[in-house]
């Protein structure tokens, strides 16, 4: 019967996959056109919703939204969603911009523009702005609070670096930090004597004819789509929150009707007659910015197969976003999601822009992996694993008299012995668990992770893990606490 009752949550989980295994798909399995790939791969990939817009050619072939934001709204291809760290690439360009036009000397440093400016122990003194947007300034966000939600404004925001300690030379190494790129937001106000959302509006939005962009997305008001969580696939509804300092590191606010023309003009500028930057400066935004650090003008960069791509993903507030440039190709893609989930980010969102380039330049895609399915599973194996664990915590003291049991048949203290020894060692082996969480991710993504971010990236996996812990841990306190008073037999009666 024991055994039986042990084989049960396989069994489940065992019949849920192969449910999930033999459900008919929805959809063709092969896309061959942008419409109906994005329309289907929303629900099979579990987003809430999102916006697109694809270049082909040097010119925009489509752009749309699909689904709803996080309070229910339709979105379409003028809906306003906040574009997190991909933004940091219109920050770049319009720095070149600058630089261009002689206002701003990248390879000055940053203190002589910001005579404040420095890190801690007095070091950072000579860092130039081309290294804040190389990410190579040599300081990390484990010496320093790179999140500041409480600064008031990009100024409050960037003295945050007075604090943070250098740990390698200038222009060595990469590390991406936020911090980095509001400082070059602020050095760009100061030659420029105008707000970071003023510039970037003047420089580069009302050229392209980006109408529908803002880099100061509160002044949108109810207008502004909301972003949401996923517990499981599920919707979970995430507040709008107010960052004045974010906008040059990503809060800032687009629609697929723009994304389509800034994609446009990365892919081709000179098909514009009047473009913010000439094509050469345009083909410097996707080279590496110092030697051996794959990292553009916000743009990190990769080559597959010969053809060279530029990318950044990004995750704000219950959005994430993905976009990629194709330079060779004259192809680009955006997508934006009104929905923030680390397994969206890390599989869905890659696979669905590397889809969409094969339907530009190849004709057509196959079906990728359902996010959704994969959901659904871990969904049942996390509410099998818990329920198995708290029927082991309800039956701690059966658990602990079958100890008692074997060890009084058998006459020796080795079981009783040995029970205790694994319900001791199970209590601090979670509670370092637990606590080892933020750490370990942040050690896996090179950034720091705080208890609220891991919650926020994905909720259900998190809670799952830490529910696990606390009933396993509630489990082995309860038999140890039965177990405590057992006697132990004579050896060898």
């Amino acid at each position: 019967m024991r055994i039986v009752r042990r084989l049960v949550p396989f069994v489940v989980v065992a019949a849920a996959a192969l449910v999930l295994l033999y459900v008919p798909e929805i959809g063709p399995e092969r896309y061959t056109d942008l419409a109906t790939y994005f329309r289907v791969e929303r629900s099979r990939q579990a987003f809430t919703g999102y916006v697109v817009a694809a270049v082909s050619s040097g010119a925009v072939m489509y752009v749309d939204g699909f689904g709803v934001d996080g309070s229910g709204r339709a979105l379409d291809a003028h809906s306003p969603v906040l574009l997190g760290s991909p933004a940091k690439t219109m920050t770049a360009c319009t720095a070149l911009i600058l630089a261009r036009r002689g206002r701003l000397d990248l390879d000055k440093p940053v203190s002589s523009y910001l005579p404040w400016f420095g890190f801690a122990d007095g070091k950072g003194r000579d860092v130039t702005t081309r290294q804040l947007l190389a990410e190579s300034s040599g300081v990390s966000d484990d010496s320093f609070d790179d999140s500041h939600e409480s600064a008031p404004d990009l100024d409050s925001a960037v003295r945050s670096l007075l604090r943070a300690r250098q740990s390698f030379p200038p222009g060595r190494s990469f590390h991406y930090i936020n911090t980095g790129y509001q400082a070059v937001g602020l050095v760009m106000e100061k030659v420029a004597g105008e707000s970071f959302a003023s510039l970037v509006k003047q420089r580069l939005f009302a050229p392209l004819g980006m109408k529908e962009s803002t880099a100061a997305p509160a002044e949108l008001g109810q207008a502004l789509c909301s972003g949401s969580g996923s517990f499981f696939g599920a919707r979970l509804s995430r507040p709008l929150v107010s960052r004045p300092y974010g906008g040059p590191s990503g809060y800032l606010a687009s629609t697929a009707n723009d994304l389509g023309s800034y994609l446009a003009f990365l892919a081709a500028p000179q098909n514009l007659s009047n473009p913010p930057l000439p094509p050469r400066y345009v083909r410097m935004l996707f080279q590496p910015i110092e030697p051996k650090i794959d990292f553009g003008y916000g743009w990190f960069l990769d080559t597959e197969k010969g053809h060279r791509s530029a990318f950044h993903d990004g995750a704000l507030d219950g959005f994430s976003s993905r976009l990629v440039v194709w330079p060779d190709q004259k192809a680009a893609i955006a997508v934006v999601a009104t929905q923030d989930s680390l397994l969206q980010s890390l599989i869905s969102l890659p696979e669905l822009t590397e889809g969409a380039r094969r339907i530009m330049l190849d004709g057509g895609t196959p079906r990728p992996f359902p996010l959704l399915r994969l959901y659904i599973l871990l969904a049942v194996i996390a509410t099998v694993h818990l329920i198995a664990l708290a029927i082991q915590t309800g039956g701690a003291l059966r658990w602990a008299k079958d100890v008692k049991g074997r060890s009084e048949a058998k006459g020796v203290p080795g079981p009783i012995r040995f029970a205790r020894f694994r319900a001791i060692l199970g209590i601090p082996l979670r509670v370092f668990l637990v606590a080892a969480l933020p750490w370990s991710l942040g050690h896996i993504f090179d950034r720091s992770v705080s208890w609220r971010v891991a919650f926020a990236l994905e909720p259900g996996v998190v809670s799952w893990f830490v529910a696990a812990c606390f009933f396993g841990l509630l489990r082995n306190t309860a038999r140890l606490a039965w177990l405590r008073g057992a006697p132990l037999p004579p050896a060898g009666r």
